[in-house]
């Protein structure tokens, strides 16, 4: 029987004080993805999300349940909802019940301790020794693979980045990949999902985490030397603290901790040989791999002056995307295009796929033709040896042109042909000769020349005074540059998502979307509260929706920088959204 799932949320009391901490859970009986977060405006965050997972098993039927919770602070007093939190499971949405919570006034050392369990929740703040064990580099260690350490130029290497863990290995973040310096690089493509496997390493059992894998083709010969892969592994330690209360016990927050743990692999190096010289093809185009090919016409019989495609196709396994246009050899009377390229290539146990090359050919005389120097040649690294593909002869008929595609007919590729006898063509209309004595000076042309200097120094010193004008005024300066100084930060972010660094990606959406409304409305930084910011949105002629989505990206980010492995969901789209909303309010502004 299968678990029917459930979603609900939970605080440790409904009725607090200014400044007192509280906790509230949200708890999922089953799996899902796309967790959404309610908006804390009102509340402090000081701690979480702190994730703990249990799994049960009655009458045969196993279930599982996870559960975040956070540590927050009532900001004022007053009532205020704690929203509802969402989440996918399958094909179905789960929302929690919203839960008001009554904030009274808070005695000045009730606050005072609020805050001081407040900092005893930070994880900057450890104590010494206050952990039940320690991590040692045999517990937890990151190692790169090479398929080989000796290969040939353009050869694919597999390069494979894998952790070893003895701990209880919840997560990765901060990862920093090597730059590949000397290779053409491909990411395999996978679904971001990674599982875990058993490995022996020296007679000890380890859990392996196969963490990326990427094909790399070496571009130039040598030893070249591939750096460490650094990045920080989320491991859950036990610390000696005991729980605190009844609803931290039952959480099981109170013994366990999730800290990050830095590794870091060794370099890597690996020595590159040439390709040999000896029986090297004259049109070898650089493919080094296993591959097949295929030229072909898409018709045999045409008339002068009619195009044709040769469609040439390349397949197999490779640097088949380094492969350069194959050049043609045809007759001298064919016109031919630079080729149109289609590629289908996949990353899936290595880079494999098929590229095409069509060119468009004219030939531009009538005649019985053969296209028989078409071949394609390659490199074996496995057998050491070049390898010719020759293609088959293509018959092509070209007829007698019409009369009237003569006019589209392209001058031969030889010289012109002269005689001594040959009768020049007379030419008519405007010679353009001049008299013999005529003089430069004091002509039209030399007082003009005299005058552009001058007209020059007037227009100079226009324009500078425009520009002086135009950036007097600082805060108009910094109004008309708000979204393209934005836009320039958001390259930073753009970073961070590539490295899927959530906390710094949206950290730096964060200041820009700051920046650019402090810039563009003239506000300071004490003055981007979100009522001030949705006041002047909406007295600029900003929509209602524009102004909600600004707002609603302005929390996620918030709340990001508080709790970035808890936040789901496509950095992609955030960027995007992001771009476009800004977008939006300039165009909106200036109606």
């Amino acid at each position: 029987m299968a678990q029917t799932p459930s979603f609900i949320a939970q605080v440790s009391k409904n009725k607090v004080a200014v400044g007192e901490v509280f906790q509230v859970a949200f708890t999922l009986n089953g799996s899902g993805s796309n967790l959404v977060y309610p908006a804390f405006n009102d509340f402090d965050i000081y701690s979480g999300p702190n994730q703990s997972q249990s799994m049960s098993m009655v009458n045969g039927t196993i279930s599982q349940s996870t559960t975040l919770s956070l540590f927050i602070a009532a900001k004022k007093e007053g009532r205020f909802t704690i929203g509802a939190a969402s989440v996918m499971s399958g094909n179905q949405k789960l929302e929690t019940k919203p839960i008001v919570i009554e904030v009274t006034k808070g005695a000045p050392q009730q606050q005072q301790q609020g805050n001081q369990n407040a900092q005893a929740q930070q994880p900057q703040e450890k104590e010494k020794n206050q952990y039940a064990s320690e991590i040692s580099n045999d517990d937890l260690f990151v190692r790169t693979f090479l398929s080989k350490t000796k290969c040939y130029l353009g050869e694919q290497l597999t390069l494979t980045q894998k952790v070893y863990s003895r701990v209880d290995l919840r997560g990765f973040q901060n990862v920093k990949f090597p730059p590949y310096n000397g290779f053409w690089s491909q990411q395999e493509v996978n679904n971001q999902q990674i599982n875990l496997k058993q490995e022996n390493v020296n007679g000890v059992m380890y859990y392996v985490a196969e963490y990326s894998k990427v094909y790399l083709f070496p571009q130039r010969a040598g030893t070249i030397s591939i750096e460490a892969i650094e990045l920080d592994c989320i491991v859950r330690r036990q610390t000696k603290r005991q729980p605190r209360n009844i609803f931290e016990q039952f959480f099981g927050a109170g013994g366990y901790e999730d800290v990050a743990v830095k590794v870091k692999s060794k370099p890597v190096k690996v020595d590159v040989e040439d390709l040999p010289t000896e029986n090297k093809p004259q049109n070898f185009s650089g493919a080094v791999g296993d591959f097949g090919y295929k030229a072909e016409i898409d018709k045999n019989k045409v008339k002068a002056n009619e195009a044709i495609n040769l469609k040439i196709t390349i397949s197999g396994k490779g640097n088949i995307k380094l492969i350069e246009p194959l050049k043609l050899n045809l007759p001298e009377s064919f016109e031919v295009y630079d080729p149109k390229e289609s590629e289908n290539i996949k990353t899936n146990g290595g880079v494999s796929g098929n590229i095409s090359y069509s060119y468009l050919i004219i030939p531009r005389e009538k005649g019985e033709f053969t296209l028989n120097d078409l071949g394609f040649n390659y490199f074996d690294a496995d057998k050491k040896q070049y390898v010719s593909i020759p293609s088959p002869d293509i018959h092509l008929t070209v007829l007698e042109g019409d009369p009237g595609s003569a006019q589209i007919i392209a001058p031969k590729k030889h010289g012109v042909d002269e005689s001594e006898n040959d009768i020049r063509y007379i030419k008519t209309g405007d010679l353009g000769l001049k008299k013999h004595d005529e003089e430069f000076f004091s002509s039209t042309m030399h007082y003009l020349l005299l005058l552009f200097p001058t007209l020059l120094f007037f227009v100079g010193l226009f324009l500078v005074r425009q520009h002086i004008k135009a950036n007097s005024n600082i805060i108009a300066v910094k109004e008309r540059k708000a979204a393209k100084l934005a836009k320039k930060q958001l390259v930073i972010a753009e970073k961070y998502m590539s490295a899927n660094n959530k906390e710094a990606f949206f950290t730096e959406v964060l200041n820009a979307l700051n920046k650019y409304i402090g810039d563009k409305f003239a506000l300071s930084i004490v003055d981007l509260s979100k009522e001030k910011i949705s006041e002047m949105l909406l007295s600029r002629n900003v929509s209602d929706a524009t102004t909600k989505n600004i707002i609603d990206t302005l929390n996620t980010c918030e709340y990001a920088k508080y709790a970035p492995s808890a936040v789901t969901g496509d950095l992609k789209k955030v960027y995007n959204d992001t771009i476009e909303l800004i977008s939006q309010i300039e165009n909106q502004i200036k109606k």
